[in-house]
């Protein structure tokens, strides 16, 4: 296997506090539904079903003490913060364009065939074999959504001020993020990080080492029962 270079480590800041992260995937679009591929270059918003997971969503975490909401400053992930924030205003929310979804270059806006498909497997096929630079035609590689993570989690956990944040963000960019922070992971097993619409991911941020307790949990659309 061959593994790009890894990037420095991780830079915290001078918060001594440890910080609390709900980390969600926006709700479902109608490209999500159709299966056609969306990331930073499309801007879609949310169908009737994405916004009935973001109320749910919302309600689930009604009585969590969130002191500040980050998003992408994608459409379909500013209107999934801006239904979640509802319980907390006047909780400031902040949008970061770090948080956008991996750019899928060519792959943008094409409806699902074999043809894209085998594609797309190909690109995937490489990042499996570790080549984590390789860039997509006209979009991006995991290494530069990796350099977006650090950035955007490194300005969410230095906020003195906030010890419980949500961050409302995307499917691959939750897979690149959990997988480079979370040392029970790397980037090689993102690809076994699952990432519904609305999931909850919690993750706890001390003394410079990310844990989390609970991962893709959907308890808020379905009758699972997630680990607390």
């Amino acid at each position: 296997m061959t593994t790009d270079s890894m990037p420095t480590g991780f830079d915290s800041g001078p918060k001594d506090s440890s910080t609390v992260l709900y980390l969600v995937r926006h709700g479902e679009t109608e490209y999500n539904r159709k299966g056609i591929v969306q990331g930073a270059g499309i801007d879609s918003e949310l169908n009737d079903t994405g916004v009935a997971q973001a109320e749910a969503l919302s309600e689930r975490l009604a009585e969590v003490p969130i002191d500040g909401i980050y998003a992408s400053t994608l459409r379909r992930a500013r209107q999934t913060a801006d239904v979640l924030a509802s319980p907390h205003e006047p909780v400031p929310k902040t949008y970061l364009p770090d948080l956008e979804e991996i750019d899928w270059g060519v792959f943008e806006g094409d409806p699902p065939s074999e043809e894209r498909n085998r594609a797309m497997d190909r690109v995937k096929a490489r990042w499996r074999e570790g080549q984590y630079g390789y860039r997509i035609a006209e979009g991006e590689s995991i290494r530069n959504v990796e350099a977006r993570v650090h950035r955007a989690i490194e300005q969410v956990v230095a906020q003195e001020s906030e010890t419980t944040v949500l961050v409302v963000t995307h499917g691959r960019y939750l897979r690149v993020l959990l997988a480079s922070l979370l040392n029970d992971y790397g980037l090689e097993d993102m690809h076994r990080l699952g990432h519904a619409n609305t999931c909850v991911n919690r993750v706890r941020y001390d003394n410079g080492r990310f844990e989390a307790d609970l991962l893709n949990c959907t308890a808020h659309l379905d009758t699972q029962e997630c680990a607390s």
